[in-house]
């Protein structure tokens, strides 16, 4: 099973591969335009593509590891028409601020006023403006297809600064390396999306109150930082910590609710829950907290501050 601190990186590179790989088997990269629109549709066309491919495999990729197929289908599915339109809105923005830029070198040129240089900083800063964009489509995307405001902030805020920073990669590679244009297109996205998944997790460990994490089961390892005001906890891929691989957890076992702050975690009907090794049907969670649902065990955690206030 893949560590769960790698796992945002191996999704990441699994969508990206699978981006680059379709991109470049359709041709979609090397379309030519007749038109400044077509040019602009054309760059969207294939961001979007790429963006499907990228953040279709974040979300679906931890059922897909699980065997749960179907349930990696359907979320993949419920991020198509979302991933897509948001990609190609930041493909086409950036195209089109990236041509203005290059138009205005050439009048400058035109002019008399500077000459052509392929590292100009603007072309960096556009490039770094167009993935920027990207990572934030991406990220906000995401948040709002798991229906978790502060994912989608955290996704937008992680989303931009890894997205600028691979931006400025992928120009260098475009301008300075000889890898060949497809080799440079692989090279350079994954150095996007790698950026992108990179901060996007120092951004949520850096703002998230409360967490779970996964100590002992099939999923050891795993955590979940809880977004949403009520989180449910089961065997269920609708619920928000998803227990895949424990046949002891029933489809819908327990929930926690936020209550400004202060968690109550309640089991339902039927489905036992330990905290500290005692039953319980509802409990006040506290930082340090062990729960046992089915037979995986749950360390409970929240950010000092969080529980001082509490």
């Amino acid at each position: 099973m893949v560590a769960a601190h790698t796992a945002p990186f191996v999704a990441a590179a699994i969508g990206i591969l699978a981006g680059w790989a379709i991109t470049e088997i359709t041709g979609i990269g090397n379309i030519t335009a007749t038109s400044k629109l077509g040019l602009d549709a054309t760059e969207g066309l294939w961001v979007a593509v790429v963006g499907l491919a990228f953040g279709g495999t974040v979300i679906a990729y931890d059922s897909a590891v699980g065997g749960a197929w179907a349930a990696a289908r359907q979320q993949f599915a419920r991020a198509a028409v979302p991933m897509f339109g948001a990609s190609f809105a930041a493909g086409f923005l950036a195209q089109v601020v990236y041509g203005e830029i290059i138009k205005s070198i050439l009048e400058e040129v035109l002019r008399g006023q500077t000459t052509v240089g392929q590292n100009d900083v603007r072309l960096y800063l556009a490039r770094a403006l167009g993935w920027a964009l990207f990572g934030l489509g991406v990220g906000v995307t995401v948040g709002l297809i798991r229906k978790a405001n502060r994912l989608a902030i955290n996704g937008a805020i992680g989303g931009a600064i890894g997205g600028a920073v691979g931006g400025v990669i992928f120009e260098y590679l475009a301008v300075n390396a000889s890898l060949g244009e497809a080799l440079t297109r692989l090279v350079g996205l994954a150095a996007v999306g790698g950026l992108i998944a990179g901060a996007t997790r120092v951004v949520e460990t850096a703002r998230r109150q409360a967490w779970l994490h996964i100590t002992a089961g099939g999923m050891a390892g795993k955590e979940f930082i809880l977004y949403h005001d009520v989180t449910r906890i089961g065997a269920s891929p609708d619920c928000e910590v998803f227990l895949l691989k424990d046949p002891a957890v029933a489809k819908l076992h327990a929930q926690i609710d936020d209550r400004d702050g202060r968690r109550l975690l309640t089991a339902m009907p039927d489905a036992p829950v330990y905290v500290n090794q005692q039953p319980v049907q509802s409990h006040l969670l506290r930082n340090g907290d062990q729960l046992q649902v089915g037979n995986t065990v749950i360390t409970y955690a929240e950010r000092i501050e969080a529980a001082a206030s509490a």
